[in-house]
């Protein structure tokens, strides 16, 4: 997926910004917790927290510098241009069901209907085709214009991808989508939708709706034990390294917390907490059952080795439940899904591509395996 690079046309060497005009931007879903708390960080500034609620006032307090600026705009670009996956399954009719022709000759009229929000168009509609392995592939591509609307006049193009295949005990269909924004997730999750009401027409699925990991499949003992076994990867290709970093966020309806010193700090100080690997005075919080009731876990990222033939490294992965609104603590109906923040030694780009499509595959297969050691709620 080949992805456009903003033009900037934002005069960022006359930019100072600060009070309530920053305090817009922040507040938008374009910028992260962790860009602000990064900056807030090179300033001197350390604060507990990963709400925004807590982190944009601090921050429109102060003025940016047109270099700070100018940093956080850009690392906004890559993070929203970074490749999400995840996954989603439709149970069959029956495993001999003909799916494949139904949607490539039908295909107009199932996504005849869908339209992007105002503000974004198709730089390319929607299409289908048949991959040699059999994989039905659905692409296009967005394209949004001033998207931070007073602050800068840009254009910048989001590819997407949905994949369809059938999973190998021939009794369900496998989507599996790539987002590389919040736009092209919505635009997935309405093309999902319309392949849900076609195929039930055709009594080729027997639910319209397909089944996804979602924030409350879980509850928070679930949903630790849910992450901790994508940690359980081991063979001669694909092997865990370490947590790098984890995010919780207290349950406020769980309770009070235990009276241990090494936990009742956080009793009304603490609403959530990005905690690194090698902080071995918090990582008790994964270690011990005794607290998964108190707190979500919404995000860790891990390292894996690899070794794909003459192709040897490691990878960063990061795992999280997305789709929140980023100024509200619920986290319901937010759908799990990864990203691949890091592949080292880089690689020419043809070799590159291959790997990372297998890391994805490797990837797949862990969560697929941990989900059959989780009791999940319906």
């Amino acid at each position: 997926m080949n992805i456009s690079t903003p033009a900037k046309q934002f005069n960022y060497d006359r930019a100072m910004l600060w009070g309530e005009r920053l305090k817009i931007l922040l507040n938008t879903d374009f910028i992260s917790y962790g860009e602000i708390s990064r900056i807030l960080k090179n300033k001197g500034i350390f604060f507990n927290s990963i709400a925004k609620s807590d982190l944009v006032p601090l921050l429109s307090s102060c003025l940016l510098t047109p270099k700070e600026f100018m940093d956080l705009i850009e690392r906004s670009f890559i993070r929203e241009l970074g490749e999400k996956y995840s996954s989603c399954k439709f149970e069959l009719a029956s495993n001999g069901v003909e799916w494949k022709n139904e949607i490539r000759e039908n295909f107009d009229d199932v996504v005849s209907g869908i339209k992007p929000e105002h503000g974004r168009e198709f730089a390319s509609e929607p299409s289908v085709k048949v991959e040699k392995s059999g994989d039905i592939v659905i692409s296009y591509s967005l394209r949004v214009v001033d998207f931070s609307k007073d602050w800068i006049e840009q254009e910048i193009i989001y590819p997407s991808e949905i994949i369809i295949n059938q999973s190998e005990d021939k009794n369900k269909l496998e989507i599996k989508e790539i987002k590389t924004s919040k736009d092209t997730g919505k635009i997935n999750d309405k093309i999902i939708g319309a392949l849900g009401r076609f195929y039930l027409s055709k009594n080729i699925i027997k639910n319209e709706k397909p089944t996804s990991i979602v924030f409350d499949n879980f509850d928070n003992i679930q949903r630790i034990r849910f992450f901790l076994q994508l940690t359980n990867a081991k063979n001669d290709e694909f092997s865990f390294v370490g947590i790098d970093t984890f995010d919780i966020v207290r349950d406020q309806k769980a309770g009070k917390l235990p009276e241990e010193q090494r936990i009742k700090w956080m009793e009304g100080h603490v609403n959530s907490l990005q905690i690194k690997g090698t902080d071995l005075g918090k990582t008790f919080l994964l270690k011990e059952e005794t607290y998964y009731q108190y707190y979500f876990l919404i995000k860790m990222i891990t390292t894996y080795e690899f070794k794909f033939g003459a192709n040897i490294g490691k990878c960063n992965i990061e795992f999280a439940f997305s789709g929140k609104s980023s100024r509200s603590d619920d986290f319901s109906n937010t759908t799990f899904d990864f990203s691949i923040k890091r592949i080292s030694p880089s690689s020419e780009e043809g070799s590159k591509r291959k790997v990372k499509k297998t890391i994805v595959n490797q990837i797949q297969g862990i969560i697929d395996s941990a989900l059959k050691n989780i009791s999940l709620n319906s």
